[in-house]
């Protein structure tokens, strides 16, 4: 269903191209039988479409572009040695696919060059025309020519644009993402780095000095090990918190529909003033008034297309009609495309319906006028669609610039939420990671200093393991934004026994559980790290049970410790710390933590088998929100 909803888009755009080809082949196709031809003069005619089909709805390296143009060009003289001049000869075919299959500097000329030809054919040669009229049939052949050309080249283009955008709706999400990773590792690394460097070397130092100079040291490292751990928690509180830069908003509207929509409907006003010329001869002030107003139309379709210019557009093509019924209807199909297109459905389509209907009632009325080349049923109908196609294409051209400028912005907003989630991410992993390392280093730092006195080998031990938990922060400090930090409830065991015994806190651990899951692995893991933590920095323990237990459909994880009495007379609210809320929300998983009887404390976390809702973009951890790695690498 998601994937069917996502390629809603590209179907539609699709299915407007087919309807369009569909529109013209009914127009040639009644075209042709207005001009005498037989069936086979209707069908060979169409052996140029299958290629100009392919040619104009998928992308295609160019040399297959080429042998697609060449195929076109040879179906399209197909007809000539059966038929002759009996068919819809206009190479429209022919132009279209030149606009599709070749570079710009090449495919525009040569366009320009065909639909002169197309002129000039009728013009010198006589084809189709009437005497005294080959220079008006000339114009009509290179109208219709440049026409269709155009509209299938736009709308091929457009469809072209909106499948390319489907097709990388994530590329720019990969590249903020990208972008937004080295510029957190820059900010981290000036942050923390040359902290981190100190208290290793403090460490290193205390190692090598004499109990009383060590001792000075050690305090040197554990408070600049406590400030770092503040620092880190407030960077992760304020990445939390902070908006993602905004990306940069889309183009409104594509040029190519802008211009292919405007040169149809210039194409259509140099018809209309080709009618006016043949129906009223010598009319030079009609002439004039309907020139002056077809420009106002024209300038109007270049400016941004408010209410107020569709209102006085819509007016203009409206009111001349009473003046010029035989020629000022070729802009009516503007009129109903836009109305189709700014109306909602579905009073749009009763509206256009009554237009239609009451247009194709016009045309069947030419017919025993005799007028001009609607003389019989084909010729009304063929111009009938002609009309059709020019209403399609506008309101195609509009829907498929929404659908670009939709998709471009629903591009922004995978990028957007991209950057969200990373930074939501490494927020965690400053909290849950960085953060325990550092508490477990302030942490043996105190005991090592209590053991000075005491028991000096043993603080000797203490305080050489130090200088290593530091440089685990900082391989963990780079690999937070390098997307290697992947935590196993394993090796969190291990680490768990071994600070908690260092703080002299008894660990009892049950596992009854057999092997987990990668994503029910690593939530688990994360828990256990922020319960630790929370247990080491909120609690006088002198024990702590760590139990991992199947339940039907998943996993649980019990931790619990004494030594979390409350002051009396102080409320024992059901609570769980932020660090167990960011946990539960990028799992997907149910945490709870509170007081329990005595003067325990309970954190109960349960995760799916699968741990994790998978709604991140793809090739995201269903967990953490960063890519799955392998091979577990305990952090302990």
């Amino acid at each position: 269903m998601g994937r069917a909803t996502d390629d809603l888009p590209l179907r539609l755009a699709r299915g407007m191209l087919w309807a369009s080809f569909g529109i013209l082949v009914y127009i040639r196709a009644f075209s042709a039988l207005d001009n005498g031809a037989g069936p086979l003069g209707v069908l060979l005619p169409m052996a140029s479409y299958p290629p100009l089909v392919a040619l104009s709805m998928w992308c295609w390296s160019p040399a297959v572009r080429y042998r697609l143009l060449a195929a076109v060009v040879l179906l399209y003289f197909l007809p000539f040695p059966f038929v002759g001049e009996s068919w819809d000869w206009m190479p429209w075919t022919v132009a279209a696919a030149v606009l599709c299959a070749l570079p710009t500097r090449i495919a525009w000329p040569l366009f320009v060059l065909i639909v002169t030809a197309a002129g000039a054919s009728v013009l010198f040669l006589g084809f189709d025309a009437y005497p005294g009229e080959e220079i008006q049939a000339g114009v009509g052949y290179m109208i219709v020519t440049a026409d269709d050309g155009l509209i299938v080249f736009g709308l091929s283009r457009l469809v072209m644009a909106v499948t390319r955008l489907h097709q990388t709706r994530e590329e720019l999400a990969r590249t903020a993402l990208s972008r937004e990773r080295l510029r957190l590792d820059g900010e981290l690394r000036r942050l923390l780095d040359g902290k981190l460097q100190a208290i290793a070397f403090r460490m290193r130092t205390a190692a090598r000095q004499e109990p009383e100079e060590a001792r000075h040291s050690l305090r040197e490292g554990i408070e600049l090990a406590r400030r770092t751990l503040a620092e880190v928690r407030a960077t992760a509180g304020a990445y939390r918190a902070d908006a993602p830069e905004k990306i940069p908003p889309p183009i409104e509207s594509p040029r190519l529909a802008r211009r292919v929509l405007f040169a149809v409907l210039v194409i259509q006003c140099v018809l209309v003033l080709k009618l006016l010329a043949h129906l009223r001869p010598g009319d030079w002030p009609a002439f004039a008034f309907a020139a002056v107003l077809l420009v106002v139309i024209a300038v109007l379709q270049v400016l941004p297309q408010s209410r107020t210019v569709l209102a006085v557009q819509s007016l203009l093509i409206l009111l001349p009609l009473p003046v010029f019924p035989d020629a000022w209807d070729r802009l009516l199909s503007v009129f109903t495309g836009k109305l189709l297109l700014n109306v909602r459905p579905p009073r749009s389509w009763v509206i256009v319906g009554v237009v239609l209907g009451g247009h194709l009632a016009w045309f069947l009325h030419r017919i025993d006028r005799n007028y001009l080349f609607i003389d019989d049923i084909p010729a009304a109908l063929a111009n009938f669609g002609g009309h059709v196609m020019i209403m399609w294409l506008v309101y195609c051209l509009g829907r498929l610039n929404g659908l670009l400028t939709v998709l471009e912005r629903a591009r922004h907003e995978l990028a957007e939420a991209a950057v969200r989630r990373e930074r939501l991410r490494i927020a965690g992993d400053l909290h849950d990671i960085l953060g325990f390392s550092l508490s477990a280093v302030a942490l043996k730092g105190e005991v090592a200093e209590h053991l000075l006195g005491a028991d000096p080998a043993r603080a000797r031990t203490q305080i050489a393991a130090l200088g290593s938990l530091v440089d685990r922060a900082l391989v963990e400090l780079d690999s937070i934004t390098g997307d290697r930090v992947e935590l196993r409830l394993s090796g969190e065991i291990d680490a768990a026994r071994e600070v908690l015994a260092d703080a002299g806190i008894e660990a009892v651990v049950r596992v009854e559980t057999g092997p987990l899951s990668t994503p029910a692995d690593t939530a688990l893991a994360a828990v256990l790290r922020e319960g630790v933590t929370n247990v080491l920095r909120h609690s006088r323990a002198r024990t702590c049970e760590i139990a991992v237990s199947g339940t039907v459909g998943g996993v649980r994880l019990r931790l619990v410790n004494d030594g979390a009495a409350v002051r009396e007379g102080s409320a024992r609210p059901e609570r769980r710390g932020t660090g167990l809320d960011s946990i539960a929300a990028r799992t997907g998983g149910r945490v709870t933590a509170g007081h329990r009887a005595g003067d325990s404390f309970e954190v109960l976390a349960e995760f799916p088998a699968s741990a994790g809702p998978g709604d991140g973009p793809e090739g995201f951890h269903p967990v953490a929100g960063r890519p799955a790695l392998p091979g577990p690498r305990p952090l302990a």
